[in-house]
């Protein structure tokens, strides 16, 4: 059964850990999960998959056939679906139909104009860079020096909740120089955070709907 390029929010437990990451590829049968610790081959994984237009997140229970580490950019796992609603699996098949009249990666969530304080590490130090542009699954972070795609960091967005910033590791996506009517920067996808980074963000999408 072919997949196709998907990147929405996902959350998974396994083990007892739960973790908010988002996804790399779907199809009728499973997933690809990003996840810098991904579970054991042969373990079993319970998911809320955040589909596109959806109020609530569906339910699916999967069974961990491909793990892999290193390499930040390939770190992560392909679940099999074991259960799924049969609500979910309606969806993801309209999904997969609508992909097949496409080109490239969809996008399933949108990004709306930010300018948020933002500090992004890689390795020890933070930078203080603004955010963008913002969305479910990831940030568009203006800075001069942009790092290469694929490079892990680790990010916190300061949300104006009067909160402490949100945490979340991430994954550098897309790498923009300079250019005429272009401000250089990255598009970071999250890939690691909490339930409370979740809630907060999505809250804070909410309020830009309005």
């Amino acid at each position: 059964m072919p997949s196709a390029s998907f990147v929405f929010p996902v959350r998974y437990v396994s083990e007892g850990v739960a973790v908010q990451t988002t996804s790399r590829e779907l199809s009728a049968l499973g997933i690809a999960v990003r996840s810098l610790a991904p579970p054991h081959v042969g373990s079993r994984v319970s998911m809320a998959l955040y589909l596109p237009n959806a109020s609530v997140p569906e339910v699916a229970v999967g069974r961990v056939s491909r793990a892999k580490t290193g390499a930040p950019a390939e770190s992560g796992f392909w679940a099999d679906f074991i259960v799924v609603d049969p609500q979910a699996r309606m969806r993801i098949s309209h999904l997969l139909s609508d992909k097949d009249e496409q080109d490239g990666n969809h996008r399933s969530f949108p990004r709306y104009p930010v300018k948020l304080a933002v500090r992004y590490r890689i390795g020890g130090n933070f930078v203080a860079v603004e955010a963008l542009n913002l969305s479910r699954g990831g940030v568009f972070l203006r800075t001069d020096d942009p790092p290469p795609v694929d490079t892990a960091v680790e990010v916190e967005v300061q949300l104006p909740d009067g909160s402490a910033p949100v945490t979340s590791n991430g994954i550098v996506v897309h790498q923009q120089l300079a250019a005429p009517q272009k401000l250089a920067g990255i598009g970071v996808q999250f890939i690691g955070a909490s339930d409370g980074f979740r809630e907060r963000v999505d809250r804070y999408m909410e309020s830009l709907k309005s």
